[in-house]
């Protein structure tokens, strides 16, 4: 037993060696000589003598602009993954040193493990060019000699002059322009398979706990139904009773609309959704004209049970999904719109007309519309959290 345990310590050892030899190597040939035109691949020698980078990325880099255009001006690797100031480089030279030792250990030494990987990567990467203001980017790009009156859409050119004027930069809008798109809905499925299985396998033993998608809610125990529940709706726990719960749904109703609970007073932000039969058990407080919409509200609670299996507690883990959901739906094609960009009931709109450009199931469609709405320009810090 202690020879295998020696055996196998020694070859980590050997292998950590290896990775630090060969970094060395590679720190000290790419600060010399990174800017080498001399190779067979387009001064890419050294990046593509990783055999996974030649079966992926490059082929896919291979079929972009910036590998064939009108201009006959070519980027290489290093024109978008090394920095051009010598301090940053040799930053990023260090970091490529334990990139290579993750790749000798089998992280992504096959295309298949790379695919796995490539979301992980891919926000890696995002973050540095958006931490650095696309700097690589603007090595070649310079801002002030874009000719807009080239640009086939007009569309594309106000997108793009907003976009500057917001202080956005080029990732924001660009990403996938190089390598193959990865499949943003990765992320939050498996998030939200992990978020299944804890609402699956918990209990009801805390203050509060939150619908992980539209959830049913009874009057009593195993009786009829009495409405429906919206995910991150905030459920005060009264009582428990083996797998069910007893609790309190606090929000607003619009009079004249009483069958929806809203979560803030002239606010669509939908809590909860009753029968009609239950309507006598909610108890409302004294009608109120909203200043901004004209409209009667008033304070409203009610009571139900609801039964273990799609709910949580950790109310930040739901907050999470909501904020992947997001940045790979709204994220994807351009800037990521911010929640508090419009207002709670202008966010109703504005998801339905993303709704025709992203594909999105219904659980996620409210999960995410709920997640804007509650942090609207007109909604911080009203709403139950």
């Amino acid at each position: 037993m202690e020879k295998g345990f020696g055996a196998k310590t020694g070859k980590r050892q050997w292998l950590l060696l290896a990775g630090i030899c060969l970094g060395g190597v590679l720190l000290i040939s790419a600060a010399v000589g990174a800017g080498s035109e001399g190779d067979d691949n387009d001064g890419n020698g050294l990046c593509l003598s990783c055999h996974v980078m030649e079966q992926t990325v490059y082929p896919e880099f291979k079929k972009t602009k910036h590998f064939i255009n009108p201009s006959g001006v070519r980027a290489k690797c290093s024109s978008c993954h090394v920095p051009q100031p010598l301090g940053p480089m040799l930053q990023r030279k260090a970091a490529s040193i334990s990139e290579v030792f993750s790749w000798m250990l089998g992280t992504i030494d096959t295309p298949e493990k790379f695919e796995e990987n490539r979301l992980r990567m891919a926000k890696s990467v995002w973050a540095d060019f958006k931490e650095s203001d696309s700097r690589e980017c603007k090595s070649c790009h310079n801002v002030a000699a874009f000719d807009f009156t080239a640009f086939k859409k007009p569309e594309s050119v106000k997108t793009m002059q907003k976009g500057l004027q917001d202080g956005q930069t080029c990732i924001d809008c660009h990403k996938g322009i190089a390598h193959t798109m990865p499949d943003l809905s990765a992320g939050f499925r498996m998030l939200y398979e992990e978020i299944q299985s804890e609402a699956k396998n918990g209990d009801f033993d805390a203050e509060a706990v939150y619908p992980i998608s539209v959830a049913s809610c009874f009057l009593e125990k195993d009786g009829s139904k009495a409405g429906r529940l919206l995910p991150l709706t905030k459920l005060e726990v009264l009582e428990t009773s083996g797998d069910w719960a007893k609790v309190r749904v606090r929000g607003w109703q619009q009079i004249g609309a009483e069958r929806v609970i809203c979560e803030a007073q002239g606010r669509r932000i939908f809590a909860a959704a009753l029968s009609k039969k239950v309507l006598d058990t909610v108890k409302g407080g004294e009608p109120m004209v909203d200043s901004e919409t004209g409209q009667s509200w008033r304070k409203a609670e009610f009571d139900c049970w609801i039964k273990v299996g799609e709910f949580v507690a950790d109310v930040d883990r739901l907050n999470n999904y909501g904020s992947e959901l997001h940045a790979a739906t709204c994220g994807g094609c351009h800037a990521q719109t911010p929640a508090s960009h419009f207002t709670a009931n202008q966010w109703i709109g504005g998801i339905k007309s993303m709704g025709n450009r992203v594909s999105m199931n219904k659980n996620n469609y409210r999960l995410l519309l709920k997640y804007l709405q509650m942090r609207a320009s007109d909604s911080t810090g009203e709403t139950h959290s």
